[in-house]
């Protein structure tokens, strides 16, 4: 993770957790059928205090459990 803003190159970042009436997830698209974890992966964000961009980013080691392997 960069440790500045993609936008401005600032370097004041807060972390945080984009959310609305509670969390918000990526549902993969392409999941696997049968997993004993829900397809969900939790999206957290960090935003510039300088310009207000907002950068996602989501649990990788999650959602490479739920995809489907392609050849």
């Amino acid at each position: 993770m960069r440790d500045e803003c993609l936008w401005c190159e600032g370097r004041n970042l807060a972390d945080g957790v984009l959310s609305s009436t509670g969390k918000v997830y990526l549902k993969a698209k392409d999941a696997k059928f049968w997993v004993w974890a829900e397809n969900a992966v939790e999206i957290n964000a960090r935003v510039c205090t300088d310009c207000g961009y907002i950068d996602l980013y989501a649990d990788t080691t999650k959602l490479k459990k739920l995809l489907k392997r392609t050849k």
